[in-house]
C-alpha cells in the first residue's frame, strides 16, 4: 500500500516537472481572476533545473491579496502540497529580490 502511494507520488511529480511552464502558466491564470496585476515567479531547484522527485516546486506570487485567499483558491484548483506558495506583498517581495539569485518570472 505504502509502496503503491509512493509510486504514485512519483509519477505525479514527474508530471509536473516535465510540464512545469503549463503548471505555472495556469497558477498565472488562477491568480490574474483575483488580481490582474499579479504576478508569478518560479525559484528553489526546480528554478535552477536541480530539482529531484522528493523537491517541492517554489512559487512566489506577488499580490496584495491575503495569503490564505491565494493558497486556498490554487488547492481548490487542484494545486497540492508538492507546490510550495510564497505569497507577499510589495513590501516582502523585495526581501525575496534581495535573497534570491535565481528567481524566475513566469
Amino acid at each position: 500500500m505504502l509502496e503503491n502511494f509512493l509510486v504514485d507520488e512519483a509519477k505525479k511529480r514527474l508530471e509536473y516537472f516535465r510540464n512545469i511552464d503549463y503548471y505555472l502558466n495556469r497558477i498565472k491564470q488562477i491568480l490574474h481572476t483575483m488580481d490582474p496585476e499579479g504576478r508569478v515567479f518560479l525559484f528553489g531547484s526546480t528554478a535552477r533545473g536541480e530539482n529531484v522527485l522528493a523537491s517541492d516546486i517554489d512559487v512566489l506570487i506577488l499580490t496584495e491579496l491575503t495569503p490564505s485567499t491565494v493558497i486556498a483558491t490554487l488547492r481548490k484548483e487542484g494545486f497540492d502540497e508538492t507546490f510550495e506558495f510564497h505569497v507577499v506583498d510589495g513590501r516582502r517581495f523585495k526581501i525575496y529580490c534581495n535573497n534570491i539569485k535565481d528567481l524566475k518570472e513566469v
